[in-house]
């Protein structure tokens, strides 16, 4: 069974974390095709957003630990080896994510948990389900965050929650996420991919170019003064100015009818 499943549709590629029987948890397998799914977003200009979900009644629920049993008896140079493989994979992915053009939406329901936090945190957008929960949990097995959520959740929900997430790992339900930033919206259960559909059919309907750099100016943002972001807005602005899709927003915008974007 592939551990993660991809459709394409409308200009939406929607990936499946396909492990349910484990909550989603990650392996060497997961991260892989993720990877892979990267691969084949940045090949397809027809995909203008892409949504990650878990399948089954959870999102994720962090690492695999049956797997990290495994790896206890073995000399610490080779437990190093081992787990660095793993998570040097986990963090190309990350900066990948972040770096390719089109927007992410998580769609959660049930635990976002270890990673799943820091996956969801690492999205461009994130909707929730009311059944939804999210703790950092690493605390839990003796060790320290990563697949990012330390350089994330303090962008989105401040250093002292970041703090209270990462040092006491207690469960936050959805609207407390909702409240500090980890997520945009709520929603109810069964309305969780509908909601989350309609986000990308509003993201779709937009041009490619002007989403992929807003992405990037966005994201970008935290590493320059506000002269250097100026002048990158610049940039980006002139970039979309040359393009067709700024000539029929510009038309429709004075003929007071919606654009056709056509990239």
């Amino acid at each position: 069974m592939d551990a993660v499943l991809t459709s394409v549709s409308g200009g939406v590629c929607e990936i499946t974390l396909n492990r349910p029987k484990y909550l989603n948890a990650l392996n060497f397998d997961l991260i892989g095709n993720l990877t892979e799914t990267i691969d084949m977003i940045e090949s397809d200009r027809s995909i203008k957003c892409a949504v990650i979900k878990g399948a089954g009644d959870h999102f994720m629920a962090g690492g695999d630990i049956t797997y990290f049993k495994t790896l206890m008896d073995l000399d610490d140079e080779t437990k190093k080896e081992k787990f660095s493989g793993l998570i040097e994979k986990v963090h190309v992915f990350v900066e990948r994510m972040a770096n390719m053009e089109v927007p992410v939406i998580a769609s959660v329901r049930g635990a976002a948990a270890g990673f799943g936090i820091s996956l969801v945190s690492g999205c461009d957008l994130a909707i929730a389900s009311e059944t939804s929960f999210f703790t950092s949990a690493y605390n839990f097995l003796g060790t320290s965050p990563d697949g990012g959520s330390t350089f994330y959740l303090p962008r989105s929900v401040g250093m002292k929650k970041t703090m209270e997430l990462v040092l006491l790992s207690e469960r936050i339900g959805p609207e407390t996420a909702m409240q500090i930033g980890l997520v945009n919206r709520v929603v109810k259960d069964v309305d969780l991919e509908q909601a989350t559909e309609e986000v990308a059919k509003k993201i779709v309907k937009s041009a490619r170019m002007a989403t992929a750099n807003a992405k990037f100016l966005v994201r970008n943002s935290f590493e320059n003064d506000l002269s250097g972001q100026l002048d990158l807005e610049l940039d980006k602005f002139l970039e979309c100015a040359l393009t067709d899709d700024f000539r029929e927003g510009v038309d429709a915008f004075l003929t007071k009818r919606k654009p056709d974007f056509q990239s």
